[in-house]
C-alpha cells in the first residue's frame, strides 16, 4: 500500500527540522520512495537539508520525528550542493535528489532555481555526447524534451545500478505520468534557457533541433576519447562518495525493496537496466516517408508491407545489384503494366580480409570509415545536407540506424564510367563526342559546387556518378563523404581511376577528358589548391595499382601545367 504525507506531518517535520539541525537552513526537501509517490509501510523518508557553512559538512544520520517514522537525514553546505549541481563535483549525487521528483519543505523557490540549473548540466552533458556520438546525424535529430529525462535515467543506471531500481518505481504504471509532469517541468525550463543561449532551435509538433554554433562548438572542444575519459572519472567519484558515506545506501536499498515487492521479476526480458524506457523514442528523422523514430527497426519485408501500397506490394522481386563492402539491393514493385524501383543498402561493418585491401591500396592517403553505423550515417545526412543546397542526390525514403538500412530513390541513368569507355574507344561523330566531353565538365562543375559547401564525396569513382537522360548529374555514393575532407582525393580518384577503364586508351583522349573536367571544376569555383595537391606523388602513387604509369604522367602533367597557367580559362582552349 502506497503511503503519502499530508500538509499536517510535512508541517511538523519542517518544524521539527529548525531544532534539531544546528545550522542555518538553506532549503530543505523530501526525496526518494515519498516523493515519488510509491512509499509503502516500511520506508523510511529521506531528507536532504542544505544549510549555510563556510566548512564543507556532509552528514548523514537518522531521526524520528513525531510523524512516529524513522527520517533519513543527509545536510549539506550550500556550497558544496551548488558545485554538484553546476559541476557534478561529487559525480552528481547530492543533485540526483532534484533530477528526480522531490517534495519542496523550505525555500521552494531556491530549490526550483538549483532544480533548472541542474537539469540544463545534464542536457548540455547529454547534448555534447550526442553530438560525439553522431556527428552528422546530430544536426538532423528532432528531439522531444523527454528525450533528455530518459537518456538522464539510462546514463545514472549505467554508471550506480542500484539506481536502476529508483527509475523504475517513478515510471511505474500506477505513478509514471505523476513523476514525469514533475521532472519534466524542470526540463521544459531548462529547454527555454538553452534556447535563449542559442545552443537549440525550437520547432513545431514540441521537436527540438540542436543549433550548428552548438555542433560546431562541441566539435571543436571535444573528442570522443575525452568523453569517455570524464565519464570514467565521474564513475570514480561516485564510487569514491558511497565508501565514504555508505548509509547513502540506505535510501537506494529502500527502492529496491519496493521494486522487488510491485514488480513480477521476469528473467526473459534481462535484467532490471533492460526495463527502462529507451530514450532514442524520444528522437526522430526525417525521411521521404515522413518522420520516424530513431529506433524503428525494419527488414525489407516490413518496410513492403508497411510503406507500399497494398496492389504493390502483392507483386515484387528483389535483386542484389553488388557491393563488396556492403549488400545493395533493388526492389522492384509492379502493378499492371507500372513499375517502381527502390535501392536498398544494408552496411555491414568492414573488418579483416575484406577491409584490409583497401586499406593497404590508400595507406597514407586516405582514411575510409569502417564502421557500418558511420557509413550509414553520413549517407544519411550528407544526402539530406545536399539535396537542400540544390545537389543532385537520390531521395532518402527511408532509414533504420538500428538496423542499419537505408531505403532510397533509384536514379535510372547511366554511369560515368560508360561515357569514358565510349571515348576511349573513339567517337567518329565529333559532335556526338563534344556532347560526352560536355558531361565530362558538367561532373567537374557539379563536384566544385559540392566542395563549395565544405564537402568532400570520398569515393568519387566515375561509377558512383549517374547521368539521367535529361542530363542530370546524381552522385550516389557518400558513405565516404565528410566535413571539411580532403576535396584533392575527389579530383584525384575521378582522373585518375578513370585512366583504368581500357588497356591502351589514346592519350588525346586522356587529355581532352582532363581538361574538360577540369575546366568545368575551375568553372563552377573548384580550388586550385585542390588540383595542386591531386596532382602530388602522394595521390599518384595511390593509383599505379589500377592505372598504368604513362596515363598518370599525362593526367598529373596536365593538371601542373593548369596550375602554371594560373585560373585563366582560356588556358584550356
Amino acid at each position: 500500500m502506497m503511503i503519502q504525507l499530508n500538509d499536517v506531518k510535512i508541517k511538523d517535520i519542517v518544524e521539527s527540522l529548525m531544532g534539531e539541525v544546528p545550522f542555518k537552513i538553506t532549503a530543505a526537501l523530501i526525496y526518494g520512495p515519498f516523493a515519488g509517490g510509491y512509499a509503502d509501510s516500511e520506508t523510511v523518508i529521506d531528507i536532504l537539508i542544505i544549510v549555510e557553512s563556510s566548512k564543507l559538512i556532509l552528514k548523514h544520520y537518522f531521526k524520528q520525528f513525531n510523524t512516529a517514522r524513522r527520517t533519513r537525514l543527509l545536510v549539506v553546505d550550500k556550497r558544496t550542493f551548488e558545485k554538484d549541481v553546476e559541476k557534478e563535483w561529487l559525480g552528481g549525487v547530492l543533485a540526483e535528489n532534484i533530477l528526480t521528483p522531490y517534495s519542496s519543505l523550505l525555500n521552494e523557490s531556491y530549490l526550483w532555481n538549483q532544480e533548472v540549473k541542474a537539469k540544463k548540466t545534464v542536457i548540455n552533458d547529454i547534448l555534447t555526447n550526442l553530438i560525439l556520438d553522431f556527428p552528422e546525424m546530430s544536426r538532423i535529430f528532432l528531439i522531444k524534451p523527454e528525450f533528455f529525462m530518459f537518456e538522464l535515467m539510462i546514463r545514472r543506471a549505467t554508471l550506480f545500478p542500484l539506481m536502476t531500481y529508483r527509475f523504475l518505481n517513478i515510471t511505474r504504471s500506477d505513478v509514471r505520468e505523476r513523476n514525469r509532469i514533475l521532472m519534466m517541468k524542470g526540463f521544459n525550463a531548462a529547454v527555454k534557457d538553452l534556447f535563449n543561449d542559442g545552443k537549440i532551435q525550437l520547432l513545431d509538433d514540441g521537436f527540438i533541433k540542436i543549433s550548428e554554433e552548438c555542433i560546431s562548438s562541441v566539435r571543436k572542444k571535444y573528442s570522443c576519447r575525452l568523453a569517455g575519459l570524464f565519464r570514467n572519472i565521474r564513475v570514480s567519484i561516485i564510487r569514491h562518495v558511497l565508501s565514504v558515506f555508505p548509509n547513502i545506501m540506505d535510501s537506494l536499498m529502500d527502492d529496491y525493496r519496493i521494486y522487488k515487492s510491485y514488480f513480477i521479476e521476469d528473467k526473459s526480458i534481462g535484467p532490471p537496466l533492460h526495463r527502462l524506457e529507451n530514450p532514442k523514442k524520444y528522437i526522430f528523422i526525417p525521411t521521404a516517408s515522413g518522420i520516424i523514430p530513431f529506433i524503428e527497426k525494419i527488414t525489407i519485408d516490413k518496410f513492403i508491407r508497411k510503406y507500399m501500397p497494398g496492389n504493390y506490394s502483392l507483386k515484387y522481386s528483389i535483386k542484389r545489384l553488388g557491393g563488396v563492402f556492403n549488400s545493395v539491393y533493388i526492389l522492384r514493385f509492379f502493378e499492371d503494366k507500372t513499375e517502381r524501383k527502390i535501392v536498398v543498402k544494408i552496411f555491414k561493418d568492414w573488418y579483416g580480409w575484406k577491409w584490409f585491401p583497401l586499406a593497404l591500396w590508400a595507406l597514407g592517403t586516405k582514411n575510409f570509415t569502417v564502421l557500418g553505423k558511420t557509413r550509414l550515417e553520413r549517407e544519411y545526412a550528407l544526402n539530406l545536407f545536399l539535396s537542400s543546397n540544390g545537389i543532385n542526390v537520390p531521395r532518402i525514403i527511408y532509414v533504420s540506424p538500428e538496423e542499419k538500412i537505408i531505403f532510397q530513390e533509384y536514379i535510372d541513368g547511366i554511369n560515368a564510367s560508360k561515357i569514358i569507355r565510349q571515348l576511349y574507344r573513339g567517337i567518329k561523330d565529333k559532335e556526338e563526342e563534344e556532347k560526352l566531353l560536355n558531361l565530362i565538365k558538367q561532373i567537374g562543375c557539379e563536384i566544385a559546387k559540392v566542395h563549395s559547401l565544405g564537402i568532400s564525396i570520398g569515393d568519387c569513382k566515375p561509377e558512383n556518378i549517374l547521368i539521367t537522360q535529361d542530363r542530370r548529374i546524381f552522385f550516389v555514393d557518400l558513405e565516404q563523404a565528410e566535413r571539411n575532407g580532403d576535396q584533392a582525393w575527389d579530383i584525384s580518384e575521378f582522373l585518375y581511376y578513370s585512366g583504368h577503364y581500357a588497356l591502351l586508351p589514346p592519350l588525346e583522349i586522356i587529355e581532352k577528358i582532363t581538361k574538360e573536367f577540369l575546366y568545368g571544376y575551375l568553372k563552377c569555383g573548384g580550388k586550385m589548391g585542390n588540383i595542386r595537391k591531386a596532382s602530388s606523388p602522394r595521390y599518384i602513387k595511390v593509383f599505379s595499382f589500377f592505372t598504368p604509369p604513362h596515363l598518370l604522367f599525362t593526367i598529373s602533367n596536365l593538371c601542373r601545367k593548369i596550375l602554371k597557367n594560373g585560373t585563366e580559362l582560356s588556358s584550356f582552349n
